[in-house]
């Protein structure tokens, strides 16, 4: 009887620690763990290649930021607001068709907007 008594006050306790860490994570499960989940510098390699006006290789930079991203997100799906995780998306996408476009300044717009939003994430 006494065993289910202590049981019955640690394991609250232990899963409300649980769900607070999985929430206050998301600053560090953004950062990369490997070389497939560089977004950041990504972006900044993209922002580069745009400047230079050198489509091919930003088309290929934005692909792996698209990918890295899916990474990503699913580290921080549970430490993030879902808005955040859908302004990111789109801000990667917009980044893609402006590739596409050739549009460097639509492109620019995008990538300082994305540094915004990746430096709120989490926080």
């Amino acid at each position: 009887m006494k065993k289910h008594k202590w049981l019955i006050y640690t394991l609250p306790i232990l899963m409300l620690l649980l769900f607070i860490a999985i929430m206050v994570s998301g600053p560090w499960l953004k950062k990369p763990f490997g070389t497939q989940d560089r977004l950041l510098e990504s972006i900044q390699k993209l922002e580069k290649q745009v400047q230079d006006k050198q489509w091919t290789q930003a088309k290929t930079q934005v692909e792996y930021a698209m990918q890295a991203w899916d990474r990503i997100v699913n580290r921080i799906q549970y430490s993030v607001e879902r808005e955040s995780i859908y302004d990111i998306l789109g801000a990667l996408a917009r980044m893609q068709g402006g590739i596409a476009a050739k549009d460097d300044q639509a492109i620019m717009e995008e990538i300082y907007y994305f540094y915004a939003l990746w430096d709120n994430l989490g926080d």
